[in-house]
């Protein structure tokens, strides 16, 4: 998972943000990112270790997406950033745990699966938010909620918890 500005449907639906707020909110991300995956990482992952840096990580983005998700006010949009885009320590301590249980020769498979599957998820991913956020935002709908998509964000990254939590303390 990679930070990425609020949604920009949802921003705009939500808070009737403009075109130039929407922008600033995706250079805020960008500032963000950079400052996470530039400085923090290198220092916040050696100091909790890559277990507790994955667990740390997604609640973050666990936490980021719900706020997200009911924020009310367009100032919370980059408020939220925060804990969202500190997730990006997950990243890194994922492939770092990975790459440590294959050998030297597989590298490159495990690296391109890896890469292959965060390519499957942005595939998937926009079409899928994209349409619960267009049913919800509908009069189809049973009640008005612009914030479905990053609820089952939330949800999705509160099941990938658990299972990183299980698999990892079964393989330690």
């Amino acid at each position: 998972m990679q930070c990425k500005a609020p949604g920009r449907f949802f921003t705009i639906e939500r808070f009737k943000w403009s075109e130039s707020m929407v922008g600033y909110s995706l250079g805020t991300a960008g500032v963000l990112v950079g400052l996470v995956q530039g400085v923090l990482i290198r220092v916040i992952n050696p100091r909790l270790g890559p277990n507790k840096s994955v667990y740390t990580g997604m609640l973050l983005y666990f936490i980021g997406l719900f706020l997200f998700a009911f924020a009310n006010q367009g100032w919370m949009m980059f408020a939220f950033l925060v804990p969202y885009c500190l997730g990006g320590i997950t990243g890194p301590a994922i492939q770092g745990i990975m790459s440590n249980q294959v050998p030297d020769t597989e590298q490159g498979e495990l690296q391109g699966g890896f890469a292959s599957m965060v390519s499957i998820t942005s595939i998937i991913g926009p079409p899928l938010m994209t349409g619960l956020f267009a049913y919800f935002t509908s009069a189809k709908a049973p009640f008005q909620f612009a914030g479905a998509p990053f609820l089952l964000g939330a949800l999705l990254t509160l099941i990938s918890l658990t299972l990183a939590v299980k698999s990892l303390r079964k393989h330690n």
